[in-house]
């Protein structure tokens, strides 16, 4: 399969009285969208991204902003299952599934729990190593270029807190996977770790201190990709996809609400919504959006407080990310199977504006609102990659669950290689659409 470049634009063919052109059309203008956008557009492609309301609900901006080789272990664990039961009635749990009869919440349920197996965290953990190694290196690459200083990316470490005796021996035996599958970690005692972090407020015994893990300023690095794709010459159309023309085995179009764009090939990587554009080509995606919230202080400059903070932490304890950004603080957490509800149910981020009050103060935190995100979760932790099965001309691209913007470039490079049919820099078979079939 070979890229067609168009030489009369640097983005897109329109002939009179005819609708747009490109090679690829890319459906989500989040992190995996736009670095599937870059890394088509420098193949050489005509490349369209369609998107809507992306720096308002897309999880590309909102989130914890941690770039995490630690992550390496899939959502889909031993005891994951029972742990979110045991949840269930506690409005202030991490994690909470909600009943639903629904049959694909119910197909998606079912796969997770045949998941949730040593067997599966033992394949999942190198395929998770590999890909986010993989994919930071690229960041890298992408952050030493200028118009990149917006995105904050700072190779700090991370820092696994623990205070109570159950959270030390979960985050021990993190750390005795992570140092097995070759990542660099260091087990600190309180002392050590109040040495790397002296501006800490929470209750700790000690922590696991992740040195390969960074942080970024999740929306500073989508407006920068963002304008860094347009200078290369891809076309931006603001608005929301009404409907995928299909002929045979392709999508021939894609109809917004003001025009019709043609394309070689699509690519769906619309997030959670991903599985709402795969049913209408025929095909059920096993996505769910699981919802996050999170509270963002201002830093003294914007009118809030300046904590000291420098690395961003995870509290074990409470399942809790604190994460220092320009500009300010992010608190977040929380992980809620319950359709695309987006509302904020308050009960369960009190947690976080709890522990956002420990460093900044109640007055500082009470003013702000709660930002609520679905991130897009397959049942086996593992990300959609591919093409989609009984069609010729469409790729997915969605499933990272907490690792959007952790695997967006890594997921541009492979969609690219795959749409070019050149030989892909990592073993794809993991991330199949059809693995579920």
């Amino acid at each position: 399969m070979t890229i067609r470049m168009h030489t009369d634009s640097p983005s897109f063919k329109q002939k009179a009285g005819m609708s747009e052109q490109f090679d690829t059309v890319i459906v989500g203008g989040g992190m995996v969208g736009l670095s599937c956008a870059k890394a088509l557009r420098d193949q050489g492609a005509s490349v369209a991204v369609v998107d809507r309301d992306r720096y308002t609900e897309a999880a590309s901006t909102g989130n914890a902003g941690m770039i995490v080789p630690s992550h390496i272990v899939p959502l889909s664990a031993p005891g994951v299952i029972a742990k979110g039961m045991k949840w269930l009635m506690n409005p202030e749990s991490p994690l909470y599934i909600k009943p639903s009869a629904d049959p694909a919440f119910m197909k998606w349920l079912w796969a997770f729990q045949r998941h949730c197996t040593q067997a599966h965290v033992d394949h999942g953990i190198p395929v998770l190593r590999d890909s986010i190694l993989a994919s930071l290196e690229l960041l890298d690459a992408w952050c030493s270029q200028e118009g990149f200083e917006r995105a904050g990316l700072k190779h700090t470490g991370l820092l696994m807190l623990h205070f109570g005796e159950k959270a030390r021996q979960e985050n021990l035996e993190l750390a005795d996977i992570a140092e097995k599958a070759g990542l660099e970690i260091e087990r600190l005692d309180r002392d050590g770790t109040l040495a790397l972090e002296p501006a800490l407020k929470t209750d700790i015994s000690g922590s696991v201190y992740f040195r390969q893990d960074a942080r970024v300023d999740p929306e500073g690095l989508l407006r920068a990709m963002e304008a860094h794709v347009r200078g290369l010459g891809v076309t931006i159309i603001e608005g929301a996809v009404r409907s995928l023309q299909r002929s045979g085995r392709k999508v021939v179009g894609i109809k917004t609400a003001d025009r019709t764009i043609e394309a070689n090939h699509l690519v769906l990587a619309a997030g959670s919504w991903t599985s709402k554009l795969t049913k209408g080509l025929g095909t059920q995606l096993l996505l769910q959006p699981a919802k996050g919230y999170s509270v963002t202080i201002p830093d003294a400059e914007s009118g809030g407080v300046d904590t000291g903070m420098n690395m961003p932490c995870l509290v074990t304890d409470q399942k809790i990310s604190i994460t220092p950004m320009p500009g300010g603080i992010r608190f977040s957490g929380t992980l809620g199977l319950q359709g695309y509800d987006l509302s904020v149910d308050e009960r369960r981020v009190k947690p976080i504006r709890r522990h956002a009050a420990l460093y900044c103060g109640e007055e500082h935190v009470s003013p702000v609102p709660t930002w609520a995100g679905l991130r897009p979760a397959s049942p086996d932790g593992l990300p959609f990659v591919g093409p989609l099965p009984d069609m010729d001309n469409v790729w997915v691209a969605s499933g990272h669950g907490m690792l959007g913007v952790t695997l967006g470039p890594i997921t541009g490079q492979l969609i690219a290689e795959q749409i070019a049919g050149s030989a892909p820099s990592l073993d794809t078979v993991p991330f199949r659409v059809d693995r579920f079939a």
